[in-house]
Parts: C-alpha cells; sequence; structure tokens
C-alpha cells in the first residue's frame, strides 16, 4: 500500500506542474503605430499619420486545457507616429517594455490551432523621442492599455511549436499615455509577429516509483 501511495503522490505532482506551466516562447515582429492627438482648448482631434517599428517578446502559457488558457508575457514595443504639419513633419518615437496577460481562447484542429487573446498591459515608457512642438513634456511612464490578437499554432509531433500572431493595441480615451493641460495623446498599434513555442514533455520517467503493487 506504500508503494501505491507513492505511485498516486508522484502523478498527482507530475500532472498538477504539468498542467500550471506547460510551454515558453519567444517572438519577434514589425509594428505599425500611430497616435491621436486631443486638444483642450479649443476642443479637437488629429490623428497622426503611421510609423513603423519593431517587437519582441517572451512568454509562458500556463494550464493546458482544451479550450481556455492564461498567457503572461514580458515584451519590447516601438511606438509612435509622424506628425504632418504645414511647416514640417515631425517625427514622434516611444519605445514600451510592457507587462502582458491574456485569456487565449484555443480551437484544436488536425493541422492548426486557431485561437483569440484578449487583456491588459502594463506599459512603462524606456525612451523618448518626440518631435511635435505641441508635446512638452514626457509620456507616462506607466499606464494601462487592452489588447486583443488573433493566432494560428501549426500542428507537428515535436516539443518546439511555429506559430504566427496578429495584435490591435488601442489606448483607451480615459488612460490616455500623455496627458497634459492643454493636449492627451493616444497610442495606437497593430503587431504582426512570429514566434517558437517550446512545449515542455511531461516528464514521468522521473517518478520512479514502480508501477505495481505486491
Amino acid at each position: 500500500m506504500r508503494k501505491l501511495f507513492l505511485l498516486v503522490t508522484c502523478t498527482i505532482s507530475l500532472n498538477a506542474s504539468a498542467q500550471t506551466f506547460n510551454s515558453i516562447a519567444i517572438t519577434a515582429g514589425v509594428t505599425a503605430a500611430n497616435q491621436k492627438f486631443i486638444f483642450k482648448n479649443p476642443d479637437a482631434i488629429s490623428e497622426k499619420h503611421y510609423v513603423f517599428g519593431y517587437n519582441a517578446s517572451v512568454f509562458g502559457e500556463f494550464f493546458t486545457r482544451d479550450y481556455v488558457r492564461w498567457v503572461t508575457e514580458i515584451q519590447y514595443n516601438q511606438k509612435g507616429s509622424v506628425d504632418k504639419e504645414p511647416e514640417a513633419n515631425y517625427g514622434n518615437k516611444l519605445q514600451y517594455l510592457s507587462w502582458n496577460n491574456y485569456i487565449k481562447i484555443r480551437y484544436e484542429m488536425y493541422s492548426i490551432i486557431p485561437y483569440v487573446l484578449v487583456g491588459p498591459r502594463l506599459e512603462y515608457n524606456l525612451i523618448q523621442s518626440t518631435e511635435s512642438p505641441v508635446i512638452v513634456k514626457h509620456f507616462l511612464p506607466f499606464y494601462v492599455n487592452p489588447a486583443v490578437g488573433a493566432g494560428l499554432e501549426f500542428v507537428n509531433y515535436y516539443n518546439i511549436k511555429f506559430f504566427v500572431e496578429a495584435f490591435y493595441n488601442p489606448d483607451i480615451k480615459q488612460m490616455p499615455a500623455y496627458i497634459s493641460p492643454e493636449l492627451n495623446v493616444l497610442n495606437k498599434d497593430f503587431e504582426l509577429r512570429v514566434g517558437l513555442k517550446y512545449e515542455f514533455a511531461k516528464r514521468k520517467e522521473s517518478c520512479n516509483t514502480p508501477t505495481y503493487v505486491e
């Protein structure tokens, strides 16, 4: 009975570990970003032009449920815009490090796994290089915005999986990236990225307890 108890305990422990943290991944891609300037006196809104940058991330995927999982991610992303005015074109460039958390809803098919992701991002402003004369102070060091994405994971029989994803990441009016008495600025971007995910195998061999009971 003691051997049976050890076997059951080991099996439950391994299964719980595998179901909690099941994979780790890296991504890289391109970002198309622009900004919306919301003036306060007088009230006016100006949509700026797109600028292109890069993004990269590392994330962990948790739980092994068929349809719903949780993804937590650290991401580097380049945002900003081109402010085209009659006198000149002004470049606004921002670099962010963010902590992203998503609910992942997935559906397994024969050769692909389509999925959607939705959740908040906590953004930290790493570097600011802005030329627009109406921007007279720093963007907020920390703020929160939403993101929604969709992806495809390609099925194979190996631990390493290939996937592609696209994200839409807009600031909301109630939580702008830049706040001043005369002007608020909202960031918005579209991200396309590819990635490799390493899916952990169930390490059943680490439990050396015999599978029989005497």
